[in-house]
């Protein structure tokens, strides 16, 4: 662009709802950020629902999403040390206070003051579908030799699939269901089947998802829309049902099949949530004494999972149904929503 002070990025805007590519300031370094040259930024699904959603108070007019990021060192604050421009780097989109009752106990991801970036329902912090970001050098991870890009922009739902599998505490032989079978769900089969799980089932509505699933490890694929997914988990994990069973839609629907799925005093991760309220019954949890575990975000998985992906015990270059450049990040939800049981994960590159 002619100006260098200024940056391409995408913009929310209402009266009409959409998406306007627009001129922004580069975002100006503080002594402890860093400031990154977006390469790619994938697209997620909270920030499908939240711009479509104009009552959305987490995706509001002004606000750049995106907090699935990769990229390149561009400038450092005075008082940031072990980076420097041109490294490859990852982004933690999570801010956390490191002070509180949470922080202490290293659950940043839970922080009573924290937030993530490209959202406004914490306090207003602008995202990464933009040329250029800015974050806390705490936030900063190398992104190692061998992974690209748009694979280091997937650290964000590799990182949330291998936290909600650590906190469903999977044990070698165990039996999951994963209900959702798309990005974070097919990550967290992949996570399942590496924490020793013995049998993985993946639940969807889409054959293009449960091709997917089973290529990436899933032992059982089973389409809820032409089948009852409660009886053919229960057949198929010794008539009882999962001994974990991890809920990755956030829909009523999906969290009654996923509490009946799940066997007696077994345990129900809730990651999945379309909304902020859902309708769930209550009978299955109270007289099946289900382990009831919520889950949202990550705190120390982000290594973990660039580890993983590095060794290739997870993939994610198979998710990336499409790319898109920055210009048509419009043109990225429209499709997103309107063939969303062809595709997986869009990721917008620079």
């Amino acid at each position: 662009m002619g100006n260098t002070n200024k940056m391409k990025a995408a913009v929310i805007r209402d009266n009409p709802r959409r998406i306007a590519i627009e001129e922004m300031e580069i975002p100006v370094c503080k002594p402890d950020e860093v400031l990154v040259h977006v390469k790619a930024c994938g697209l997620c699904g909270s920030d499908i629902h939240g711009f479509m959603d104009e009552a959305s108070k987490g995706r509001v007019a002004g606000l750049v999403m995106g907090h699935e990021p990769s990229g390149i060192v561009a400038e450092c604050g005075e008082n940031v040390e072990g980076y420097r421009p041109g490294d490859r780097v990852v982004i933690n989109p999570q801010f956390f206070c490191g002070e509180c009752y949470a922080c202490k106990h290293s659950w940043f991801n839970i922080c009573e003051n924290g937030g993530i970036i490209g959202s406004s329902l914490r306090g207003f912090k602008q995202g990464a579908m933009a040329e250029y970001v800015t974050v806390p050098k705490e936030n900063l991870h190398v992104l190692p030799e061998g992974l690209s890009f748009a694979e280091g922009a997937m650290i964000e739902p590799v990182a949330n699939a291998i936290h909600a599998v650590n906190r469903a505490g999977v044990k070698i032989g165990d039996c999951v269901a994963v209900v959702g079978a798309g990005t974070i769900g097919l990550c967290m089969i992949q996570a399942a089947k590496l924490a020793g799980a013995g049998c993985v089932a993946a639940i969807d509505i889409s054959d293009f998802h449960l091709d997917m699933a089973r290529r990436l490890g899933a032992d059982i694929v089973i389409n809820s829309a032409k089948m009852d997914s409660i009886e053919e988990v229960k057949k198929n994990f010794h008539g009882i049902g999962a001994d974990v069973t991890l809920e990755a839609v956030g829909i009523g629907e999906t969290y009654r099949q996923a509490s009946l799925m799940t066997r007696k005093r077994g345990t129900l991760v809730l990651f999945g949530a379309a909304k902020e309220t859902a309708l769930i019954h209550l009978y299955p949890f109270l007289h099946r004494e289900l382990n009831l575990v919520g889950c949202t975000g990550f705190d120390a998985e982000v290594d973990i999972g660039l580890q993983m992906l590095l060794e290739g015990k997870m993939q994610v270059q198979p998710l990336i149904t499409r790319e898109y450049p920055i210009e048509e990040t419009a043109e990225a939800i429209h499709a997103a929503v309107s063939e969303s049981n062809d595709i997986l994960k869009i990721v917008l590159v620079s």
